[in-house]
């Protein structure tokens, strides 16, 4: 569980852009956390559209200390100012162990304006869960230390998410993990499971917060052999007695180091970014798959900043039973209820039991259908591309299903059988479409469309929205190519890995390193990869 806290080159240079983004969120709503995170480096922060705000609606928190007859409410309009008041092991703040780990933090403030632009969407739900079940409020400030804030941190030795649950531990505590969904990424819920084994160990450790955490670092049983080897009962050694591994000893007094500077950053070198104490985001409950490219567009949100929110989901998709939940910035929620209930049921996503033929192939099953043949593989838990006639397969039906002209241009076509459906002059936009999706209907380039309609490749469009499409008919202008010229590719339907690193001339292993991806995981399209070192 040990992250170290020196911030890669490559974040330095977003300082003032990470400062710049906090002066922004004190008056709009913010979408900030990872689209896809490189496995041992916490990634890249995902940009929230502006959307207008209500003012703020403050938690009141009772003054501390005091004639208990006189006492007051108190507003808090900055959720870094509810934290302070709510902390309660001040008294061990002074151990010479807690200034010693104190100095990683000190001036330190490429950190805290990571960790705060990363925990401003989540930090109000775990520090009001922390409140509701009267625990120290230090450890809300746990994510902090165990993940510098990433739900996608993963360590070396297979802890996950915020929490850095190890898979046996998150599934004890009810943690769901399977191909499509795992919650110790999910926020909420491994928030609830954290908090829930933190209490248990309490009250194992005779009511010792830090030897709790400590056992939280480490496992009860060997807070236990420490125990037993200092000649201790438990409920008679305190924690800076207790012959830990070092790991742990530094662990505790880490966390204590980091509330004692939020407590008074000043003191630091250090500001942190006012975060509203208001909540954020709102949870939708789809009640069906969907896929998060789906939502985006009906909330009118980028993918990543969907994905960013949810990072629960591992894939393209939210899970076929359960969760079906997806989280959005509260001023989307009327949005995405809006167009889900006029949503064609065609939309979301279905599933059919296909029988192999004699003669079929993965990559033309998976054609067929608007799927990849890697998606089948894993689905389906094939190893390689050999497929047996008679078998069956389980094979997703997407939000954006192909008709049958598009799977017969989809196919290797002989010459004289080619047949290009003709473009209109302006093409209607529809609710789910994107530059991709026309693209393919109508055999064009998203780049192309892009070009002459003075749009980004990333734009969103809007229903109703009239396009250009027959700048066919007239000599386009020279589009340089989104894959080639640039180091970001957009992933394409039916792509590969192997098929994208040939076709820019790559190896797959540079993809992989590069993208902080394995063989196992899937691509999907409209996913960003990285295509340069």
């Amino acid at each position: 569980m040990k992250i170290s806290l020196k911030m890669p080159d490559r974040l330095q240079a977003r300082s003032f852009r990470a400062a710049a983004c906090w002066i922004l969120y004190t008056t709009l709503a913010a979408c900030q956390i990872t689209d896809r995170a490189n496995e041992e480096d916490p990634d890249d922060l995902a940009y929230f559209p502006p959307v207008q705000t209500t003012p703020t609606v403050s938690s009141s928190q009772p003054v501390q200390g005091g004639d208990l007859a006189s006492v007051q409410p108190v507003t808090y309009h900055n959720l870094w100012d509810r934290i302070r008041a709510s902390l309660s092991l001040q008294s061990t703040y002074s151990h010479p162990r807690v200034n010693r780990e104190t100095a990683r933090y000190a001036g330190n403030q490429e950190y805290f304006d990571l960790i705060s632009e990363r925990a401003a969407p989540f930090l109000y739900w775990i520090v009001g869960e922390v409140e509701r079940r009267a625990i120290p409020m230090e450890i809300a400030l746990l994510p902090f230390v165990e993940s510098a804030f990433s739900s996608n941190a993963r360590s070396g030795e297979g802890a996950v998410g915020l929490w850095q649950f190890m898979p046996s531990t998150g599934r004890a505590f009810g943690l769901q993990q399977d191909w499509w969904y795992d919650a110790r990424r999910d926020p909420r819920a491994a928030t609830t499971a954290a908090l829930e084994y933190l209490q248990t160990l309490n009250e194992e450790f005779d009511q010792d917060w830090l030897v709790a955490l400590a056992a939280y670092n480490t496992g009860s049983g060997n807070v236990r052999r420490a125990l037993r080897r200092g000649g201790f009962l438990i409920g008679e050694a305190e924690f800076w007695s207790l012959p830990l591994n070092s790991e742990t000893r530094a662990h505790v007094p880490r966390l204590l180091a980091l509330a004692s500077v939020i407590a008074e950053p000043s003191a630091y070198g250090v500001e942190l970014a006012e975060i509203s104490n208001t909540e954020p985001l709102s949870y939708v409950d789809i009640g069906r798959q969907i896929e998060l490219e789906q939502v985006a567009s009906l909330a009118d949100l980028e993918v990543a900043c969907v994905r960013a929110l949810n990072p629960g989901y591992l894939r393209w998709a939210t899970h076929p039973k359960s969760p079906q939940q997806i989280a959005v910035p509260i001023s989307r929620k009327e949005l995405l209820e809006r167009g889900l209930a006029e949503l064609d049921p065609s939309r979301y996503i279905t599933w059919e039991h296909y029988t192999i033929q004699p003669g079929n192939t993965l990559n033309g099953i998976a054609q067929k259908f608007g799927t990849s043949a890697e998606t089948l593989r894993v689905i389906n838990k094939l190893e390689g591309s050999t497929i047996i006639a008679g078998q069956p397969l389980f094979i997703p039906r997407g939000s954006t299903p192909l008709s049958s002209a598009e799977l017969k241009n989809r196919r290797p076509l002989r010459e004289h059988e080619r047949q290009r459906i003709d473009p209109p002059e302006f093409y209607t936009v529809r609710r789910g479409d994107n530059l991709w999706t026309i693209a393919r209907r109508f055999d064009l380039r998203s780049t192309a469309i892009a070009v002459h309609n003075d749009l980004n490749l990333d734009s969103i469009l809007q229903p109703g929205q009239n396009l250009k499409l027959r700048f066919t008919k007239t000599t386009a202008p020279e589009v340089q190519s989104d894959e080639t010229t640039l180091s970001i590719y957009r992933v394409r339907p039916d792509d590969t890995l192997s098929r994208i690193a040939n076709r820019i001339g790559l190896d797959v292993e540079d993809l992989l390193r590069w993208n902080g991806l394995s063989n196992n995981d899937l691509i999907y399209p409209g996913q960003e990869l990285t295509i340069s070192p």
